[in-house]
């Protein structure tokens, strides 16, 4: 044991209990099989082989934790034997042994604490509650894609709040394992990229909104709004997916996972700067769709605009698609472009939250405070997507096809056209024109009847 004590004794740096015993208070002292003995004396011999070889600063400090647990251990494990024999029940050895045995105790309850990868206790009403939420919402996306056949938005939906659900079960299962390192990586990574796959779903309704006003409201065509978000989309998801991959296996090998964390921070940054550049186009078109030529912009009529105001819509429905015009005479076509703005609004403050708390790394103020996770974090995904079952394009759009690329909307446009004309009239009628009989009946009357004798007989001259 002597060994052990001078082995401890170089590579371990020194502990003092922070709780103050006062002789009212009761503390469960804690108990270990001597038959650990032996298992004990071989991990001192691992740990010493294991801390003259190790260079790596994040290893070396958890092997310090492993020493100060063998050595609380140890600790527990010699005044356990004193108290077997009779001199161990002398008075005056009582007080110095019980404070021993207590300060081993705090020692090994202060080690369980800081194996918790959370640095918290997680909430597991909230956790769950909020995971039970996007599976419903999920469920719901997908009979509403299986009913109305749109897929694009309904499938990216549906991964969105998968993944939130997968996140928010995994928080749920940490609070009863919190020091499990794939429990961990599982809710962070899925809670970090979800919004991403919400956000593609989103930008798809900005280019089906240009086709049904008119393509003249917007600087880039449908085709093109769709292509750019979803590419910048798709490039924050990659970003943040090599983010966290780096991070778990420097987490798994015991390393410095700041580079993880960094890549994963610059990902959110780039989305919020996406989610930037959509929100200015989206505000771009709303104000081409409402402003009247050679007028001012005028806040309180763009304000009645966004609200649905049916008087501000009829004032510019002359000037919109009139082949999409059945859709924009539904009252909840009215408020599409106020909540796509809202939704946007809730996942960018989650966005913003999200740099602030990964700058301040994995120990910092908000990522330890469960009550900013579940406001700025969760409540507003979920407001984002609960938006969407009250107002799902798939209820607006009726299966209409609303085609993004110009060569498919001419075609619907040629289709219409024909359509429109009535059956009992040629089509060719609202061009061609044939005089009445009775206009060409007066034109022969006009002539005189020996100037068509003379031009039927007369010969011709060469």
């Amino acid at each position: 044991m002597d060994y052990y004590n001078s082995f401890l004794d170089q590579y371990l740096t020194s502990w003092y209990p922070t709780t103050t015993i006062n002789p009212t208070s009761t503390i469960s002292i804690s108990s270990i099989d001597p038959t650990n003995t032996a298992g004990l004396a071989l991990t001192f011999l691992n740990l010493q082989h294991q801390i003259q070889t190790e260079t790596n600063s994040i290893s070396l400090y958890y092997l310090s934790r492993n020493a100060r647990g063998a050595a609380a251990t140890y600790t527990i494990l010699r005044i356990q034997q004193i108290l077997q024999t009779a001199a161990a029940t002398a008075t005056q050895q009582l007080p110095q042994i019980t404070e021993e045995l207590v300060n081993a105790t705090l020692n090994l309850k202060q080690l369980e604490w800081d194996s918790n990868l959370y640095a918290m206790n997680l909430s597991v009403p909230f956790n769950l509650l909020f995971g039970i939420l996007f599976i419903l919402i999920m469920f719901y996306q997908i009979g509403i894609c299986a009913w109305f056949k749109d897929f694009y938005f309904s499938i990216c939906m549906v991964c969105g709040c998968l993944l939130e659900f997968i996140g928010y079960i995994a928080r749920t299962v940490a609070h009863y394992s919190y020091s499990d390192p794939n429990l961990y990586l599982c809710q962070i990574i899925c809670l970090t990229i979800a919004p991403a796959f919400i956000m593609m779903s989103i930008y798809y309704l900005l280019a089906k909104l240009v086709v049904i006003h008119g393509l003249q409201y917007s600087i880039l065509s449908p085709i093109q709004l769709s292509y750019i978000f979803i590419i910048f989309d798709v490039l924050s998801l990659v970003i943040q997916a090599i983010g966290g991959a780096i991070a778990a296996i420097n987490l798994r090998m015991l390393r410095n996972s700041n580079v993880g964390s960094y890549i994963m921070l610059s990902g959110i940054a780039f989305q919020a700067f996406s989610m930037t550049v959509y929100i200015l186009f989206l505000m771009d078109f709303l104000i081409r769709v409402f402003k009247i030529p050679n007028k001012s912009f005028q806040l309180f009529r763009f304000i009645r605009f966004l609200f649905g105001s049916n008087e501000m819509r009829q004032e510019f429905e002359i000037s919109y698609n009139s082949k999409f015009r059945p859709i924009r005479e539904k009252q909840i076509f009215n408020y599409m472009p106020l909540f796509i703005m809202i939704s946007v609004l809730f996942v960018y403050v989650r966005c913003i939250y999200r740099v602030i708390e990964l700058s301040q790394g994995w120990r910092g103020f908000l990522i330890t405070h469960e009550e900013y996770v579940l406001t700025l974090d969760a409540l507003m995904v979920l407001l984002c997507v609960l938006i969407y079952v009250l107002f799902h394009p798939g209820l607006i759009f009726n299966k209409m096809n609303i085609p993004l690329k110009k060569k498919k909307l001419k075609d619907i446009e040629m289709k219409n056209e024909v359509r429109s004309t009535p059956i009992s009239q040629p089509y060719y009628s609202s061009r061609l024109r044939l005089p009445e009989k009775s206009t060409v009946s007066s034109t022969i009357s006009s002539f005189d009847k020996s100037t068509i004798i003379n031009s039927r007989f007369d010969s011709p001259s060469f």
